[in-house]
């Protein structure tokens, strides 16, 4: 599959690990460097991918511990971003947009900061913007205990289910064959390891907000999706953290794709490239 998607996949040695990595579209275009969610892989922006490619270097990459990049060290978002600057060194990326979704918002806006020149801009898609442990109703122990517990009896049987949560059918057979790893009771469950759900959850929930954005310097798209799908609570909760974020941002823009979940690319993958395009662009 990654054959189908992918020039070529490289695999890049970091501290305690490896991290692997696909690139695609034109040599000589403009950078984009794609970073998924969490307990996901580069896969998951399968649906983009061709539609990005026409345009520019696309390289998608396993965060540590996800997919095929094996970490036996810490998990971290400054570790995340340690890796992420031996990868732009090891391709010679000189400049590159960043387009990061979910969790990895975080670690994409502290990498724009430690390498100010390398990063153009950033693109977030539905994250970054707020402490996941302000979010109503979230409690990180029991999500890393449901994640960490969760079984699959295949790996299309994992397909099957989240398609039927997204609504859509546009992922590639066989796509979370890498997010996933069989189990010694035959069934399959999350490849990351618990101590890394934990971690990582724990950094979303604490990371300084103020103290991080104001640093930013680079134009920011923030991309969400369509809120009027959330609970009431959480809608409030979302649209202040929004307002909250462009108070200190001055330089960012807001778009939201209306009727689209928190997996944009996923479940409206032309308006999700639109709107990248259109922001890089102007």
């Amino acid at each position: 599959m990654d054959e189908a998607l992918f020039l070529h996949v490289n695999r890049l040695q970091v501290e305690g690990g490896t991290l692997e990595y696909g690139v695609t579209g034109k040599s000589d275009a403009p950078a984009l460097l794609l970073l998924h969610g969490i307990r996901s892989t580069k896969l998951l922006f399968a649906p983009i991918l061709p539609a990005l490619a026409e345009r520019y270097r696309v390289i998608a990459v396993d965060i540590r511990g996800h997919g095929n990049s094996v970490s036996h060290g810490s998990f971290s978002f400054e570790q995340i971003v340690t890796d992420l600057i031996q990868l732009l060194d090891a391709e010679q990326l000189e400049q590159v947009t960043i387009v990061a979704a979910s969790f990895s918002a975080v670690p994409a806006q502290m990498l724009a900061i430690r390498e100010p020149k390398r990063v153009a801009s950033l693109v977030l898609l539905d994250g970054g913007y707020y402490s996941l442990g302000e979010v109503p109703g979230f409690n990180t122990e029991m999500v890393v205990e449901r994640l960490t517990t969760t079984r699959f009896s295949s790996v299309e049987e994992a397909e099957r289910q989240f398609a039927e949560r997204y609504g859509t059918r546009v992922m590639p057979e066989g796509w979370m064959r890498d997010e996933l790893l069989k189990r010694e009771d035959d069934h399959y469950g999350y490849r990351l390891p618990r101590e890394a759900f934990s971690a990582y959850f724990q950094e979303y929930s604490i990371h300084s907000q103020p103290e991080l954005y104001q640093q930013l310097t680079c134009p920011v798209l923030l991309l969400l999706a369509d809120d009027s799908l959330l609970s009431k609570e959480e809608q409030q909760f979302h649209r202040q953290a929004v307002a909250n974020y462009l108070w200190i941002v001055k330089q960012a823009k807001v778009k939201m794709i209306l009727e689209a979940q928190h997996l944009l690319m996923v479940t409206h993958p032309q308006e999700t490239v639109n709107e990248i395009h259109d922001f890089l662009s102007n």
